[in-house]
């Protein structure tokens, strides 16, 4: 495959919906090596694996390995102060700085960084590639990055995590065990999905755990 066919699949795949960006990385034999696909924040990492496929069998026959196409998503968040919570108790509140996704194969790595108190946190979490368990993967990642931010004075545990019809809202509920010197709790917290899943996901974590980590962090 020459160089001119790489770039005519790179404009193709910029097309896709979803797809701000796409790189092909040839391997030693001049063969499509690795796939690397940048997406617009929200949109649904899996959807557009299928839709990138299809469209290379499609239209250049080509077959790509799974384990060879990297999708990467990269959004900045910030979360406004809530109106109704003191100032001082939502600077200490943790905030969502910043998502980022990596599916590759059947495998996705959700990485949440948190601010709070003027400290920032990265978590990590892994899961399938699949849309529960890259809500899974970004909800586990949460929980790290809280962790860091608590210096390891708990540990939290996802029990459930589930996407409701309630009404005509979707909203996104977890529930979690809290492991701490007091013992065990069980939290819950549910957030309404706006434009992305995965957004209400970090929203619903930090709504079970924001009533707790006041008292941990003091």
């Amino acid at each position: 495959m020459t160089v001119t066919d790489y770039r005519e699949i790179v404009a193709a795949l910029r097309d896709v919906p979803g797809v701000s960006e796409a790189d092909v990385e040839p391997d030693g034999d001049g063969g499509m090596g690795l796939l690397r696909l940048g997406l617009a924040p929200g949109v649904d990492e899996v959807e557009v694996a299928t839709v990138v496929g299809r469209l290379l069998r499609e239209r250049f026959g080509i077959g790509v390995d799974a384990e060879r196409v990297q999708i990467v998503e990269d959004a900045d968040l910030a979360r406004p102060a809530q109106p109704d919570v003191p100032a001082q108790r939502a600077a200490e509140r943790p905030a969502i700085s910043r998502m980022h996704l990596v599916s590759s194969g059947l495998d996705v790595t959700a990485s949440v960084t948190l601010s709070s108190a003027g400290r920032t946190a990265v978590g990590e979490g892994r899961g399938n590639a699949s849309q529960v368990g890259v809500q899974r993967a970004v909800a586990n990642a949460t929980l790290r990055a809280v962790e860091e931010l608590l210096d390891g004075v708990a540990r939290f545990e996802l029990d459930h995590l589930e996407v409701t019809q309630l009404g005509a809202e979707r909203t996104v509920l977890v529930a979690l065990s809290m492991l701490s010197s007091r013992g065990t709790e069980r939290l819950t917290g549910a957030a309404g999905v706006r434009e992305d899943v995965r957004q209400a996901v970090i929203r619903s974590t930090l709504d079970a755990l924001n009533r707790r980590f006041e008292t941990l962090l003091s």
